[in-house]
């Protein structure tokens, strides 16, 4: 019997996929030798006109529990401008990239935790050092609702909408991390998020957009790469 090129290339492809597979399983448990991200220097920098307030850590969310447990670290800030505008801040890491677990999308989040969410869409924020392509979101509950702004960074690059949960995805993904696995280290993943809190009557409010770009103006070159990837 004749095998075509194409049964040849579908056969290693699928051997390749395997391969990868049983190498992420082999590898996830290695510790990455990635330095860790100092979050609480990150988050604590903050523009000239908005000041913290409260604790440094957010503790009025029924989400909180989860983010603080499916990652390695995590900081959190709550800002308010002198116009009266408020802002909380999130920003959360972990050294395993390709973890289900650590893969926290924050709509997916909210909803868990009885927010209705709307639909998840783009929004280009231009911050004047250029411009950063953030999953913008409105959750809401009762009488609150949330504007909610968030973007990951895995092994230095911006996620641009990968559907990770996609098992084949997740496959392709590992294949592609393979020289990373041979060396002994996993893509790390950084999940930023900044929202604000309104109630249900009143117009959608731009403050955390605002924040974010007065913030990755206000930060070093260095801290806006770290921060917002390639």
């Amino acid at each position: 019997m004749r095998i075509s090129k194409h049964s040849v290339l579908s056969l290693t492809l699928g051997f390749l996929m395997l391969f990868s597979l049983l190498m992420g399983r082999v590898w996830i448990n290695l510790k990455t030798t990635r330095t860790k991200p100092d979050l609480e220097r990150l988050v604590s920098q903050h523009p000239p006109d908005w000041k913290m307030v409260g604790h440094q850590r957010i503790n009025d969310f029924s989400w909180g529990k989860s983010v603080f447990s499916q990652h390695d670290i995590v900081a959190t800030r709550t800002y308010q401008h002198t116009d009266g505008r408020k802002v909380s801040v999130v920003m959360a890491w972990s050294g395993d990239g390709l973890n289900f677990q650590k893969i926290h999308e924050q709509q997916v989040c909210y909803n868990a935790s009885g927010f209705a969410v709307s639909p998840l869409h783009i929004v280009s924020i231009l911050t004047g050092t250029g411009s950063i392509e953030a999953m913008a979101f409105t959750a809401s509950q009762d009488a609150r609702k949330d504007d909610v702004a968030y973007w990951m960074v895995i092994d230095g690059i911006r996620e641009r909408g990968i559907d990770k949960r996609n098992p084949i995805v997740r496959q392709f993904l590992q294949l592609l991390y393979l020289p990373s696995f041979f060396q002994g280290e996993l893509p790390d993943i950084l999940m930023v998020r900044v929202s604000s809190v309104r109630i249900a009557n009143s117009q959608p409010t731009t403050a955390h957009i605002d924040y974010i770009k007065e913030w990755l103006k206000t930060i070093s070159s260095a801290d806006r790469q770290r921060i917002t990837g390639w």
